[in-house]
């Protein structure tokens, strides 16, 4: 067992070997910086923080001390038993933290996991890009898993599904319309990217492109009741400028979605 702090958060993790670099020197420096600050400003005890995939528990871990509960999904297998281990290593969070070993998609059922190197090392995703190697894995959409795990008054939805976001957030409009909870959204556009041109292998450029532009631009219109957009770098973003700054890039992009200005 280790300690690792973030921000004068301190919390407990295993001495896995496979996760020992992340949390002795990727995790305490500088790592997603912005990331934190969102879990500061939003996160309140008396309410609640859904974590949409948490890997090994180092952004549900920090919000623990911070949420009232904090409810993380993960179904890669690998990293989800990691997560379990983490948390019962802090007993103070023990009893405000549920994992939940599913994934949160459009639909309730089953689905394939694919790796892109191994399960664990926070790649692993409903889009099939690198590799054909998979698990099948519980998934539940938003409904269900509010319902069935009692989820109301969220103070920041946190995303992190490696271009499973494409599939998730438009099945989400309706409750984001109605609650609009400030939304922290990574998007992988390599992997939706990659996944593409691995399914049609025979579609032209230009055609996948366009395929690629009609994705973009029906997450983008899923979010349409947000009126600020900020950046990892706290810039603001404006709307009309929004899909094309997707589109230049295939990066990893970190966007906040909220109704209020966000000010640290």
């Amino acid at each position: 067992m280790k300690n690792v702090t973030k921000n004068n958060v301190s919390f407990n993790v295993s001495e896995d070997k496979q996760f020992a670099s992340f949390w002795d020197t990727v995790f305490p420096n500088h790592w997603e910086d912005f990331t934190f600050e969102v879990l500061d400003h939003f996160l309140h005890p008396d309410q609640n923080y859904l974590d949409i995939g948490s890997w090994i528990g180092p952004t549900i871990l920090y919000a623990a001390s911070q949420a009232k509960h904090s409810f993380g999904i993960e179904p890669d297998s690998v990293a989800y038993e990691t997560l379990k281990t983490n948390i019962k290593l802090n007993p103070e969070l023990n009893e405000k933290i549920t994992p939940i070993n599913k994934a949160l998609s459009y639909k309730t059922g089953t689905m394939n996991l694919y790796k892109r190197t191994r399960f664990g090392d926070s790649s692993s995703s409903l889009v099939r890009s690198l590799s054909d190697d998979f698990q099948s894995v519980s998934v539940i959409n938003l409904k269900d898993l509010l319902t069935d795990y009692k989820i109301t008054d969220v103070s920041l939805i946190k995303m992190d599904i490696e271009g499973g976001e494409y599939l998730l957030i438009p099945s989400m409009r309706k409750y984001l319309k109605r609650y609009k909870p400030p939304l922290y959204l990574s998007l992988h556009p390599e992997f939706l990217k990659s996944s593409m041109k691995k399914n049609f292998p025979d579609s032209s450029e230009k055609k996948l492109q366009k395929a690629y532009f009609k994705k973009v631009k029906k997450l983008i219109q899923s979010l349409g009741m947000y009126d600020y957009i900020y950046t990892s770098s706290s810039e603001r973003n404006k709307k009309s400028d929004l899909v094309q700054t997707l589109l230049k890039s295939d990066e990893p992009i970190e966007l906040l979605f909220t109704t209020t200005a966000f000010k640290m």
